[in-house]
């Protein structure tokens, strides 16, 4: 799962400097706004079938990957 959602985030976002630090925060480095998050959002229901709703989330669930993956697996 961790693999996917680096992707996705990748994708999203256009950069892959978070594959070289998991605990890079995407909030702070101003990459994640209101709209790359529904974008992340739709494309962890394609891609992993995990629906969710933006006030599912707290905005430290998604505020790196390790958080998104520990958040995820809680879903699961």
């Amino acid at each position: 799962m961790q693999e996917t959602v680096i992707e996705i985030f990748e994708d999203v976002l256009g950069s892959d400097e978070i594959r070289d630090d998991l605990d890079f925060d995407l909030f702070e480095a101003e990459l994640l706004d209101s709209l790359a998050i529904i974008q992340v959002l739709l494309e962890i229901e394609s891609r992993l079938g995990i629906v969710l709703q933006p006030t599912d989330l707290e905005r430290s669930d998604m505020a790196t990957v390790n958080n998104l993956v520990k958040f995820l697996e809680s879903r699961k």
